[in-house]
């Protein structure tokens, strides 16, 4: 039975707890018997824009609940979707496989672009509204008692609460009859229409922009007034305009969506790149940056001059570049492999960025593996292994709190840094390595990057850079604990079995026995191809062996390298204390 019927099916309180994995009386703990003052957790931000928002944090146990509604409500989504005849959202906030880059793109070359914003989107949809939505919708059709119980977990003080894991998704649904509607409208004028959250756009290259949806104000030049047909579908809509917001863009002008310039193609504003660019290169050769702000958002008047913000945390520009890289590699239309062999300025600096945070003002040892499962079974393996607590990690209020970090094989991480598939990623890093780390000129190094890969026959492809640079013995029988390769940099290979040719993987620090494991029919391969019969790989083994039982797990087959582990870190410990870096 599909989610949607399931939702529809729900009759009482003791069936949508069962729906949402909850018991009746946590749900009815949560709804009833927990103070509404206690149920969220207020603060305020800033907006850019000057002004605040107000924030709503649910607490813990309401913020699971609204997050187990969002999950099946996007579920239901996902079946009318596909439905026949399906159910097309316009909306480009909040909606998988859509973004600002999405809404902005039906928009490039036009003639006109008017951009014009909703005012208090999220408390203007209050209790009512979203209880008549699931009534009403020919979709849904709740029950009665159904629908006042997810209008009770969705809303607080009679509005969508800003901060809630669903509220986003209910916005959506409760907006799509203003979209239908305005989208009905713009294709009644020959123009394009999108939505991203309260931010609507109309675009044209007709001769004359309709009046229907604005003119221009007389006697001015530059302020545009939407039209009374407009105004009145959104008004019947449930929803007001913030006419303050309201703009209109022409071609020969920079015309501007959902913060990207669109008289082209997709792009990033020019000031935006120069600021970034002129951040990135302030933090790499001093170790901090700073940005200027309107006055009235660091807290001066609304006349004041900006003000210089002067910054050291990664975080802010971290999430510029993350914008800047996505939009501009949304609009690359070359080949992956072009683009990492050929990168563009915003790619180039995104890479440098991400290598100076991860490895040269590393906050903590980095443990850099051939893949993701190496991490899981290292991380479980210390946790287990209290003889390494706490070197390397320890137990804090009944939570493993690790200490050294393994490198977070991400996409990002994946397709910018080139990291995560396997030796071959590895050899490119370290071939590397130092040439990155000398173009900066704030380079702490204040902690080791550990290599850690197979003593393998893939690993080999890492012995001849090693060889020539510090670790002239490397060998599969080699015993070494670490190679030192220069600045913070050491590779540490498994360790190697007893007899020739001493060729190892991680997998062989586990019980034989264990590697035995037989999950849904099908045995244990480390090397298994893709869509091979009968055979699970690594991540299944991890996920799904180690990390479910671990307690039961004999992990002393990890001590070795986890000594190897040890061994690097006193011996950087060493390196840093010694005069002028020379090791003891």
């Amino acid at each position: 039975m599909s989610e949607l019927q399931k939702l529809r099916d729900t009759k009482t309180l003791d069936d949508l707890a069962r729906l949402l994995g909850f018991t009746p009386s946590g749900l009815s703990y949560v709804l009833y018997k927990v103070p509404s003052p206690a149920k969220y957790k207020s603060f305020e931000i800033t907006k850019r824009s000057g002004g605040k928002r107000r924030i709503k944090a649910p607490q813990p146990m309401l913020a699971l609940l609204q997050r187990r509604v969002a999950n099946l409500l996007y579920d239901c989504l996902d079946e009318l979707q596909n439905a026949v005849p399906a159910r097309r959202s316009l909306a480009h906030g909040f909606e998988k496989k859509r973004n600002i880059i999405t809404n902005a793109s039906l928009h490039k070359r036009r003639r006109y672009v008017l951009n014009l914003d909703l005012q208090d989107f999220f408390p203007s949809i209050n209790f009512g509204r979203v209880r008549g939505f699931f009534l009403k919708d020919k979709h849904f059709a709740l029950q009665p008692k159904v629908a006042t119980m997810i209008a009770q977990i969705a809303c607080d003080e009679n509005e969508l609460p800003q901060g809630s894991p669903c509220s986003p998704v209910i916005s959506n649904l409760v907006g799509h009859l203003l979209d239908a509607r305005l989208a009905r409208l713009a294709k009644a004028h020959k123009c394009t229409y999108s939505r991203y959250v309260d931010d609507i756009t109309f675009s044209t290259s007709r001769k004359d922009f309709p009046p229907e949806l604005a003119a221009p104000v007389s006697g001015s030049k530059s302020e545009w007034q939407l039209g009374t047909e407009l105004r009145d579908e959104i008004g019947h809509s449930g929803f007001k305009i913030n006419d303050k917001k309201t703009r209109m863009q022409f071609r020969d002008s920079r015309q501007v969506t959902t913060g990207l310039m669109v008289n082209e193609k997709v792009n990033i504003r020019a000031e935006y790149w120069r600021a970034a660019r002129n951040m990135c290169q302030a933090l790499f050769t001093t170790g901090a940056y700073y940005r200027t702000v309107p006055a009235p958002l660091a807290g001066g008047g609304a006349g004041d001059p900006p003000i210089r913000q002067d910054i050291t945390s990664l975080g802010p520009i971290s999430g510029m570049l993350a914008h800047i890289y996505h939009v501009k590699d949304s609009a690359d239309r070359r080949k992956s492999a072009l683009k990492k062999s050929q990168p563009d300025a915003a790619r180039h600096l995104y890479y440098r960025f991400l290598f100076f945070k991860n490895f040269v003002v590393l906050d903590m040892p980095v443990v850099v593996p051939e893949g993701k499962t190496d991490s899981i079974y290292l991380r479980t393996a210390i946790r287990q292994l209290p003889t390494y607590h706490p070197r390397l990690g320890q137990i804090v209020n009944g939570r493993f709190e690790s200490a050294i970090r393994f490198m977070n094989y991400s996409r990002t991480v994946h397709d910018v840094l080139q990291l995560g598939h396997g030796t071959g990623d590895l050899k490119f890093f370290i071939s590397k390595y130092h040439k990155i780390v000398q173009g900066f000129g704030h380079a702490p190094l204040a902690h080791p990057v550990i290599v850690l890969f197979d003593n393998d026959d893939g690993g080999a492809e890492l012995f001849g850079f090693a060889k020539a640079n510090g670790a002239p013995n490397i060998a599969f029988s080699s015993t070494d604990p670490f190679y030192y390769l220069g600045l913070n940099l050491y590779l540490v290979k498994t360790p190697e079995k007893a007899a020739t040719p001493c060729k190892s993987c991680i997998e062989d620090l586990f019980d034989p026995a264990l590697l035995k494991t037989v999950l849904d029919g099908k045995t244990f391969n480390p090397n298994k191809a893709h869509n091979a019969p009968g055979e699970y790989g690594k991540v299944a083994f991890a996920e799904r062996v180690i990390v479910p039982n671990a307690a039961t797990i004999d992990f002393s087959g990890f001590a070795a390298l986890l000594d190897r582990i040890v061994a690097v870190l006193d011996h950087y410990a060493r390196l840093k204390a010694a005069p002028f870096g020379v090791a003891v």
